[in-house]
């Protein structure tokens, strides 16, 4: 992804074009993945994902208490990533990702809201024309 801004309405700091990887936190940060550097003065989020039997074992309570003391971030892969250095990094997917801005989080939330409505309906049409 690019940091490049393409319009004067961007700020320096903000990317012209929003990331398609992108992960939610349970402090309630947006974090958009990143492959060069993140711009600048942004936190930053590297997390590791559990595997499928990690997520199992701890369950819905162990995740949520995990959350209120480490951060967890739910990736739009669908993994759930715990941040560096909690848990052993090998073999695992990572996930970089930088702080979204209250701007960035209208935009993407716009976005997904746009793109969710185009989905239901192609899905709904798919299922007629199936029947």
């Amino acid at each position: 992804m690019s940091t490049k801004t393409t319009s004067s309405t961007h700020k320096a700091d903000e990317p012209a074009e929003l990331a398609t990887a992108f992960a939610l936190a349970s402090d309630g940060i947006l974090y958009f993945a990143f492959e060069n550097a993140p711009p600048p003065g942004r936190s930053v989020f590297v997390g590791y994902a559990l595997r499928a039997d990690e997520a199992h074992t701890f369950g819905v309570g162990g995740l949520l208490l995990w959350a209120i003391v480490h951060p967890l971030a739910l990736g739009s892969d669908g993994c759930i990533y715990v941040r560096e250095g909690l848990i052993d990094a090998e073999g695992r997917d990572v996930f970089r990702g930088f702080a979204a801005t209250p701007e960035e989080t209208t935009r993407a939330a716009e976005e997904l809201h746009r793109i969710a409505s185009n989905v239901v309906v192609e899905v709904f049409a798919r299922k007629r024309a199936a029947a």
